[in-house]
């Protein structure tokens, strides 16, 4: 079977190499894969010798990546900007997902390294890195730092299967095809000293059971919509998102005979809509995002829109009888 990677462009690793310092930035209300590219890519050209700033505009809501935070500057600085280093921009499909801290530096040279299916193309020829297939943006950067010849240590291999362990659902969310790509870069972390155990646990101990209380009131507030082909769920504004989606995501795709879930957040003046389907249900999640705006992967994408739940809920089931079709 092929591999799901192709090669790197000679232009975008050419790039890395003459470029003296980077910053890099992901998008905004990170997730794990968000800060674990951003952490290995900095690794990576800190083992180049490379100077580096790393930006991200937050909130860093979910407890698996708080402790990172204070690694992150909001903006960079004047001086380093000065000296016109190259942008790396990791996991985001549109210049508008890094949010902020992208407007000081948006004129500078990037390069885009991403695994998102949806999106508008923000860089020039060449200096792109984007594989659709890839379940996460660090598999992606770990291709990358294959292809600039740059050793695999303990540091660069915890961010890569960091991110990887996240994204993927802790292997969930990985099909016959990815998997072996996948599945070879995962032991090859691990002989480099990576605990999936431990990452485990970084993942999934500490939650405060008020959160826990609130995934349980989200999946109470499910409803079964369209002949019961997809569910819709409902979050309050006053809820803290944290890692609350994951839990709820999680659960009510085991229900019998969806192809979907939906889960609407309030955030007072406009909803963010996440979407999940089901692997096997032949909707393709993404495509429903990107006709608000939004973007993401075939089986897990996000959108927000301006106004109120129910006018969102109402469009939603417009655009989700069309699929069903």
């Amino acid at each position: 079977m092929a591999s799901i990677f192709p090669q790197c462009d000679e232009r975008l690793l050419d790039a890395i190499q003459k470029a003296s310092g980077a910053i890099i930035v992901s998008h905004k209300n990170p997730d794990g894969d968000a800060i674990s590219s951003t952490l290995a890519m900095d690794a990576i050209l800190r083992t180049m010798g490379k100077r580096t700033e790393i930006l991200n505009d937050g909130p860093f809501l979910r407890s698996d990546i708080k402790r990172f935070e204070g690694l992150f500057r909001k903006e960079a600085s004047d001086s380093f900007i000065s000296s016109s280093p190259l942008v790396i921009v990791v996991d985001c499909s549109t210049p508008d997902r890094p949010g902020d801290a992208f407007s000081k530096i948006k004129d500078l040279e990037r390069i885009v390294i991403d695994h998102h299916s949806s999106g508008l193309p923000f860089t020039t020829e060449g200096m792109s890195y984007i594989v659709p297939q890839s379940p996460s943006t660090t598999l992606c950067i770990n291709e990358v730092r294959k292809a600039l010849g740059i050793a695999l240590t303990e540091e660069i291999a915890y961010f890569l299967y960091f991110g990887f362990a996240t994204d993927s659902g802790f292997y969930h969310f990985l099909s016959e095809k990815t998997a072996p790509d996948a599945l070879e870069a995962a032991a090859s972390f691990c002989r480099a000293g990576v605990s999936p155990y431990d990452v485990y646990d970084e993942l999934h101990d500490g939650r405060k059971l008020s959160d826990i209380k609130d995934m349980a009131a989200v999946i109470q507030s499910a409803e079964p919509v369209l002949g019961g082909a997809f569910l819709f769920a409902y979050q309050d504004a006053s809820m803290k998102d944290g890692k609350l989606s994951d839990g709820v995501y999680a659960s009510l795709l085991e229900t019998e005979g969806i192809k979907g879930v939906v889960l609407f957040k309030d955030k007072e003046g406009s909803v963010e809509i996440g979407f999940r389907s089901k692997h096997k249900s032949g909707i393709d999640v993404g495509k429903a995002a990107a006709m608000l705006g939004g973007g993401g992967h075939m089986h897990a994408s996000g959108a927000t829109i301006p106004g109120t739940v129910d006018n969102a809920r109402k469009r939603l089931l417009e655009i989700l009888s069309g699929f069903l079709q």
